[in-house]
């Protein structure tokens, strides 16, 4: 007996300590989840949580931003299981950490912690700690005397786990990190960063979407770097599928709820953009549903940074469009010789570049380069007129656009439109087949090509005093708290035909 228990014992310890070094292990063997909606069903409602590879990358994602000590931004779909990954990261760095404190902020307290609401956070620190095997609690645990209402203590280590509430969030001490819930719907946000900021120096703000006009959304598109964003999107869950969607969607009275809420469509109740989100998400998936498409020759588009902001070249080829890529050296003439590279890699026959201002130092570099073969070098002035394209309504570019880039925009917007019609088609639903020449497939699943996509959708449109269309500036788009779309406007520039604008200098 003496012997076996030695065994286990060492079992254990060996255990444990795997665990310690390592959270992913801990994870997927010993923390449980609890689903409500399976209740009287097959295996039950407690669930263990195995973690998809998503999830695994976001619990290293929060694991780095607290060693880190730096803000992190975690944008979700509903019911992707991001409040039990923050639970989780916490209770674990809880269990193995030396005085480790996390707090848990909501806007509500009773979303932080209510003893008759298995919804609230505290609920599922509860359950995953009660699932623990006792080997695995801490040294001298009582539940009576270490949990109480939002603290959970650790008497072995000294960790802590506290909650707050309401506008008071942040002035309780200080933090090893500090998770705030739900945070683009916390009200007066500004109010309660300025507290945060001396509670923790690593928040992790975690939310599904709730438009622009918020601090979550302004540290999303314009504040926070982008390793310090992650994204938990429904698509990620291996549960759901397109099928899903569909009926999900079906059962939403308000479109612009789903795409909130599950899309992570900033700009879902935008009045005036230019190109919706859901056109975005078809032209994500039309390579898996479109095997006929069939890649053109090449033509490279370049936004170039000015000072901080990057610069970023989008390669495109007839119907698909590859990963952007963007360098953050500003320096010009190393920026143009990076750009011609990615030409002549991708055996582009046009690199076009929006010329004026900063991009006047790339033109005057790029004159000066022997390019071989058929690459043509276009310097764009996107502020100048429409082409002399005609429409398929008859009408010409001139009589429609306030200037080319609004040209510009309308014409990846179109395609974009087919896109979406096109989907819909190929899907069963009510769409539109289009010419495959016609349409727009994107990238998607790394963090640049995120954040083309992401950009697409957040630039608005309006007609100016003689009624033409024009695209929203940079000085607007600031005011909103949105960046520069430089990933976007790069993908615009590809859809210059230079011969269509007299505009080329061929070298």
């Amino acid at each position: 007996m003496r012997r076996a228990a030695e065994k286990q014992n060492d079992h254990w310890q060996t255990e444990i300590a795997t665990c310690g070094a390592d959270i992913l292990h801990w994870f997927d063997h010993w923390v449980w989840t609890y689903d409500p909606r399976l209740v009287g069903k097959a295996g039950g409602a407690f669930v263990p949580l195995r973690l998809w590879p998503k999830q695994r990358e976001i619990v290293l994602w929060m694991l780095a931003r607290i060693q880190a000590g730096e803000e992190g931004l975690l944008e979700k779909s509903r019911d992707v299981g991001a409040t039990y990954l923050c639970a989780g990261v916490a209770l674990h760095q809880w269990l193995f950490m030396p005085g480790f404190k996390a707090t848990f902020g909501s806007r509500k307290v009773d979303y932080v912690d209510r003893r008759d609401n298995p919804d609230s956070i505290f609920a599922k620190l509860r359950l995953m700690l009660r699932r623990l095997p006792r080997a695995m609690l801490p040294e001298g645990f009582n539940f009576a005397r270490h949990d109480t209402s939002m603290r959970l203590v650790n008497p072995a280590n000294g960790g802590v786990i506290s909650g707050e509430g309401g506008e008071d969030m942040g002035r309780g001490g200080r933090s090893s990190v500090y998770f705030l819930d739900e945070a683009a719907f916390v009200p007066h946000a500004d109010t309660v960063e300025r507290a945060l900021s001396g509670n923790s120096d690593c928040v992790i703000w975690a939310s599904s979407v709730n438009g622009m006009g918020n601090l979550f959304a302004r540290k999303r598109h314009s504040i926070l770097k982008a390793h310090q964003i992650a994204r938990l999107h429904w698509r990620d869950d291996p549960r759901k599928s397109e099928s899903w969607a569909l009926a999900k969607r079906a059962s939403f009275a308000d479109p612009a709820a789903w795409a909130s809420e599950y899309d992570i469509d900033y700009a879902a109740s935008l009045e005036g953009a230019c190109i919706p989100a859901v056109w975005v998400e078809s032209a994500k998936r039309l390579g898996l549903l479109e095997p006929g498409l069939v890649a053109e020759s090449a033509i490279v588009g370049l936004d170039v940074g000015a000072g901080k902001a990057k610069s970023v070249a989008v390669t495109r080829r007839g119907a698909f469009v590859d990963p952007p890529i963007s360098r953050d050296d500003p320096d010009t003439t190393d920026t143009a010789l990076w750009a011609l590279d990615i030409a002549r890699c991708a055996d582009a026959r046009v690199l076009s570049f929006d010329a004026p201002g900063v991009g006047a130092g790339v033109a005057s570099t790029l004159m000066k380069q022997d390019v071989s073969g058929r690459l043509a070098i276009a310097p764009i002035n996107t502020g100048a007129s429409p082409s002399r394209r005609r429409w398929p309504d008859g009408r010409l570019s001139s009589e429609m656009f306030g200037n080319l880039k609004a040209e510009i925009w309308w014409l990846c917007r179109t395609a974009l439109q087919r896109t979406h019609e096109h989907v819909q088609f190929l899907q069963g639903n009510k769409g539109r087949a289009h010419a495959r020449a016609d349409l727009l497939a994107l990238p998607s699943g790394d963090a640049e090509s995120d954040a083309l996509c992401l950009q697409l959708s957040l630039v608005k449109w309006e007609r100016n005093d003689k009624g033409r269309i024009v695209i929203e500036g940079k000085p607007a788009l600031r005011q909103r708290g949105i960046a520069s779309p430089d990933h976007a406007d790069a993908l615009m520039l590809t859809f210059v035909e230079p011969d269509l604008y007299g505009m080329l200098e061929v070298v």
